[in-house]
């Protein structure tokens, strides 16, 4: 009963919840068919032909695919509408009652006639539709001749739909439709005859970019790799292979190869006539800074933002090459990183500004709140501008990447950890949408980070999220931001007492052999590895482990670029674990203070600049020097200041862990009382976050400590 002809009303009626539920079988299928074989012929030239236009269409469409005298148009549609066949949605517009009811029609052709029924009606409504109406059409037309391509023998034929194919690729690259582009633009190559290069050189050249774009975003590499270097081979000029090789630039860093995307990148500058550097040292560094800056003296962002648009196409192609390739070069070369910033903002003054100019101000604003600089206000007011120009010039599809420099790495120093988060969950629509994956999913991993690292967001909740985007990543075949990704998620999954390995799931391999992998060309992984076992081993009080992967990480500085937010979070647990062994290894006290003491003028410095953010943090680190000085009064001070801190600003781990280091605290002078209070603070907080963990870690803490006092 999902089905059925009403004899009374003489039309067919079906139970639309009823289906949703339970899909037809084929036998419903086959019987609506042989229902309509009993139709008069026009009527079933009108369901064939309608059946063939999409779900939706209107009837000047239909009007376009139908033989001279083959049926009366407003005769069928009054028909299949009182039939049920279709409804109307609005005047002239119709859509299929149901898709099995257009699937009935649909049988109606012979599946030997498909072929060249699907040809004949694209040809049809080719050569009806005007040039102004083509936009409209196109998809429907093409995806009709396309069908019955295989019929088709004229070489002028093929180069015509060619072209089509070319025109529907590139509308559905300007819908974000990527799959259905690659579709078109592959099939529109295959169309290309054995000469075309030399031929029809501007068709096959704009076939071969749009292809390789698509096919880039939809994570194809297998395809990709079979068409990628077809242009290199064989385009004449450096221009028509820049797209290429941009793609190529993207692909390579995609898959881990940074290196040879670098190489790459720098060969294409050269030969654009921006000479990089092979070898940036210190001199080359402080050459490249001071050049920077001769170019922005007197240039107010007011200026900046009111420069001439770039028009030299070479200087345009120089900056799109800087822009793929500092990700690679952050990852594996942080000088290089900031001389390619360097080297966009001097072309920015010196050339005008376009779209990557807002990525440009965005990068140099994180190298002035970088450590080697720390100018907060100057980093926030370049964010500000980065923003505002991307906004004038209207360069959403520069939002991820903006977004990331902006909101990840410059306002953390100015506003909450927290109001940034749903700016990075924006950056990764806008790169989904624009077909930025990459950024995309590092929009993912710097909401994750932050949320993990610097909010205390809830675990659970959170592994979950992580855990889709894992899957995005892996879907868009980014995988260097996916590590990032993997690494974290362990994290996760570790504090909340999971035994699953985020490793095994996602690469079946296992974190020393990422690390190790890394050490070869991505020295940013084996960073971010160290701070999640530091992490991950302060809070379990593994303090000699903790320790291990302090001196581990000091071997892969971040130089002189940005900071995201779970650096600061590394920078702080550095201070405590350095405070820790002053007081335990009197031997090493002097090297371990002077730590610590670096790190709280460090804390001291970023909590003026954001109080919300740092504050919390200064008095945790404070009451450890206070705790080392033996000074209880203030030191028991501070561990109240930091807790209070953390609760006000929503930080429900750093709450829990002010409250355990005040235990250890206590448990120093011997007043287990108010340890066994503070410790049963902690576990409500870590609990409350989600660490189970670490819960049964402070369980086991507090039962040791019940079993020494009964002991006594």
């Amino acid at each position: 009963g999902l089905l059925w002809f009403d004899l009374s009303s003489r039309r067919w009626e079906f139970d639309t919840r009823g289906i949703e539920a339970k899909e037809i079988s084929d036998d419903v299928v086959e019987h609506m068919s042989e229902r309509m074989t009993r139709l008069a012929h026009g009527m079933q030239s009108g369901l064939k032909l309608s059946a063939c236009l999409g779900s939706r269409f209107d009837a000047e469409t239909l009007l376009k695919g139908i033989s001279e005298n083959d049926f009366d148009i407003d005769e069928f549609l009054r028909f299949a509408v009182e039939f049920g066949y279709l409804r109307e949605i609005s005047s002239g517009k119709f859509m299929w009652a149901h898709d099995q009811i257009q699937q009935a029609a649909y049988e109606l052709i012979p599946v030997t006639r498909r072929e060249s029924f699907h040809l004949l009606l694209g040809s049809r409504m080719f050569l009806r539709t005007t040039s102004a109406e083509m936009d409209d059409d196109l998809f429907t037309i093409v995806g009709n001749i396309n069908i019955g391509i295989r019929l088709m023998k004229s070489k002028h034929q093929k180069l015509e739909v060619a072209r089509l194919n070319l025109r529907a690729g590139e509308m559905a690259i300007a819908s974000s439709a990527f799959n259905s582009a690659a579709k078109y633009l592959v099939l529109g190559i295959a169309l290309l005859p054995n000469g075309s290069w030399r031929e029809d050189y501007e068709l096959t050249v704009r076939l071969y970019d749009g292809a390789t774009e698509a096919i880039y975003v939809t994570g194809d590499f297998d395809r990709l790799s079979t068409i990628i270097h077809t242009p290199l081979l064989h385009a004449r000029r450096l221009e028509d292979k820049l797209n290429t090789y941009y793609i190529l630039v993207r692909y390579l860093i995609a898959s881990g190869q940074l290196n040879e995307a670098i190489s790459k990148s720098i060969n294409v500058l050269a030969q654009l006539g921006e000479i990089l550097p092979e070898h940036v040292d210190n001199k080359v560094y402080a050459e490249e800074v001071e050049h920077v800056k001769q170019s922005l003296v007197n240039l107010s962002e007011d200026d900046l933002f009111n420069l001439p648009l770039m028009t030299d196409e070479r200087k345009l192609a120089c900056m799109q090459f800087m822009n793929v390739v500092f990700v690679a070069a952050y990852c594996s070369d942080p000088l290089l990183a900031s001389i390619l910033v360097f080297r966009m903002v001097r072309l920015s003054t010196g050339h005008g500004i376009c779209n990557i100019s807002a990525f440009a101000f965005g990068l140099y604003g994180t190298w002035l709140v970088s450590a080697v600089n720390s100018d907060f206000e100057s980093g926030y007011r370049m964010g500000c501008l980065a923003i505002n120009l991307m906004n004038r010039l209207e360069a959403k599809e520069f939002i991820p990447r903006v977004y990331t420099s902006v909101y990840a790495w410059i306002n953390i120093w100015k506003e909450p950890f927290q109001a940034g988060l749903g700016k990075c969950l924006e950056g990764y629509d806008a790169g989904a949408l624009s077909g930025d994956t990459e950024c995309a999913v590092y929009c993912l991993f710097q909401y994750a980070s932050c949320a993990l690292y610097n909010c205390g967001e809830d675990l659970s909740t959170l592994e979950r999220s992580v855990r889709l985007y894992i899957r995005r990543g892996i879907q868009y075949r980014q995988i260097l931001p996916t590590k990032f990704l993997v690494t974290l998620h362990d994290l996760i999954l570790r504090l909340i007492d999971s035994k699953e390995s985020s490793y095994s799931i996602f690469f079946d391999s296992q974190e020393e052999a990422l690390y190790q992998e890394g050490l070869e060309s991505d020295i940013s992984i084996c960073r971010y590895i160290l701070l999640k076992r530091k992490f991950h081993a302060f809070f379990n009080g593994d303090m000699d482990a903790a320790a291990q992967f302090l001196e581990m990480s000091s071997g892969y500085p971040t130089g002189p670029n940005g900071r995201s937010s779970h650096l600061t979070s590394g920078v702080v647990l550095d201070g405590l674990i350095a405070f820790h062994f002053a007081r335990k290894e009197q031997e090493n006290e002097i090297r371990w203070r002077n730590i610590g003491e670096d790190v709280i003028d460090l804390t001291r410095q970023w909590a003026k600049s954001s109080n919300w953010n740092f504050s919390n943090k200064l008095y945790l680190l404070e009451a450890e020097y206070f705790f080392l000085e033996d000074d209880e009064t203030r030191a028991l001070a501070k561990y109240e200041q930091s807790i209070k801190a953390a609760s006000d600003h929503h930080f429900i781990h750093e709450e829990g862990l002010a409250f355990e280091r005040a235990a250890r605290f206590h448990l120093h002078y011997g007043r287990n009382e108010e340890a066994l209070v503070c410790l049963s603070q902690t576990k409500k907080c870590y609990k409350s976050w989600g660490a189970h963990g670490l819960v049964n870690y402070i369980e086991r803490t507090v039962a040791e400590l019940d079993k020494v006092q009964r002991t006594r």
